[in-house]
């Protein structure tokens, strides 16, 4: 079963959704000003689009300063599909692909498509920990590594927790798997909301020879609030990992708009990069806001750097949460219910078999005044007490507190 924040966010017109991770500011106003553009003047897209981005590529060349070779795709989504498919097969013997937990769903929703979920291994992190990578993990890692991992996911900041790893870590991690042959994927699609996690990445750019089985992969999604015109992007460290992805992809996955409009953000973030102080300002301040109201109820709140805080209810708040679920749903149950978040991404026709977490209680308290959050109980070592809530504007979030506050007060 995969869920994810955000996937209905279109027919809820009417409800304040807190699932879905993007920019607080919204869309970068770079790529308006590209798609306006591209409204005055249709004619260009009617000729194909540039199989190779070469625009695009040359635009995120110069503001990551990497030399290397910059693998375009349909969102980051679409390449971790790529990437499962060309270096998740033909797992057999003592070997396994690896996932660092809790981590986002679609990692193994790809390597499932290219392997047996028995060929799937969970290095799920502890609780007790925070959820953050400690030097246990990596004996543990440099174990599992030993028996042969083609493949493995790993995030920074990660999702949910939005931990960063620090880059000591991260540089053992890379190491570690340099020395096994494992393809490092990793994830820094929030990196951008965090100075030192963007700072660890360019850290690793600098020293990109030493990790040529490293891909660092990234989006338009998050920090520039461009969700829907799906643009991902991964730094290949060598030409080893990237021919092997560029010669299995498909012919034209980024069209003509998304280029464009990608283009134009990062040429005004060269010029002149206001935006990523805005958000970080913005974030830093409302994540103060949203955690000092949290830790006032008595729930236990993670101290992450992405644009989304994690947080843990107490029995006794879960249990506030149900019972203030239960008499408002009664009440309106002539009516409608509280939306129970999104449905199993799929296309196709399924019989649910496991509950969704828009089931968690906090998740239905909170949909009777028109707001989602993203229960975390599908996310490896969590349970129905974990949320997680995004980072938005000041009077969105005030919109947020007042609804805990009818729930809790």
């Amino acid at each position: 079963m995969f869920f994810h924040g955000g996937t209905n966010s279109r027919r809820l017109n009417d409800y304040l959704d807190f699932s879905a991770n993007t920019s607080p500011l919204g869309v970068h106003k770079a790529a308006g000003r590209a798609l306006l553009a591209l409204s005055l003047d249709p004619a260009i897209l009617a000729a194909y689009p540039d199989p190779n981005c070469s625009e695009l590529k040359e635009a995120l060349s110069k503001f990551w300063k990497f030399n290397g070779p910059v693998l375009c795709g349909s969102g980051a989504a679409d390449l971790t599909q790529l990437i499962s498919m060309v270096f998740g097969k033909n797992v057999s013997g003592t070997a396994f692909n690896l996932i660092i937990e809790p981590a986002f769903s679609e990692y193994e929703n790809a390597l499932l498509m290219a392997c047996d979920e028995e060929k799937i291994l969970h290095l799920t992190l502890k609780e007790d920990n925070d959820f953050k990578f400690t030097d246990d993990d990596l004996v543990s890692l440099e174990k599992i590594l030993s028996g042969g991992v083609p493949l493995m996911f790993m995030a920074s900041p990660s999702n949910p927790a939005g931990n960063v790893i620090p880059y000591e870590t991260i540089e053992k991690i890379a190491e570690a798997c340099e020395k096994a042959g494992t393809v490092l994927v990793l994830d820094a699609c929030f990196c951008q909301f965090s100075e030192n996690a963007e700072k660890t990445v360019r850290k690793l750019i600098s020293k990109a020879e030493k990790f040529p089985h490293l891909i660092v992969l990234n989006a338009f999604t998050k920090i520039y609030g461009m969700a829907g015109l799906r643009l991902g992007y991964a730094l290949c460290f060598s030409s080893d990992v990237y021919n092997p992805l560029v010669n299995a992809m498909r012919p034209w996955t980024i069209s003509t708009d998304a280029q464009v409009t990608g283009t134009a953000v990062i040429k005004a973030e060269l010029e002149d990069a206001p935006w990523e102080k805005q958000v970080h300002k913005l974030v830093k301040e409302e994540r103060k806001y949203l955690t000092e109201y949290l830790t006032s109820i008595g729930a236990k709140v993670l101290e992450g750097e992405a644009n989304y805080i994690l947080f843990k209810l107490s029995d006794e708040l879960q249990a506030k949460a149900e019972e203030f679920s239960i008499a408002g749903n009664s009440e309106e149950k002539k009516k409608k219910a509280g939306h129970n978040g999104p449905k199993k991404q799929s296309l196709a026709d399924t019989e649910e078999s496991a509950p969704s977490p828009f089931e968690a209680p906090l998740c239905q308290a909170l949909a009777l005044s028109k707001i989602v959050i993203r229960g975390c109980s599908d996310f490896y070592g969590m349970d129905s007490h974990w949320y997680r809530v995004s980072i938005k504007n000041r009077d969105e979030n005030s919109q947020f507190v007042k609804a805990m506050k009818k729930i809790f007060n």
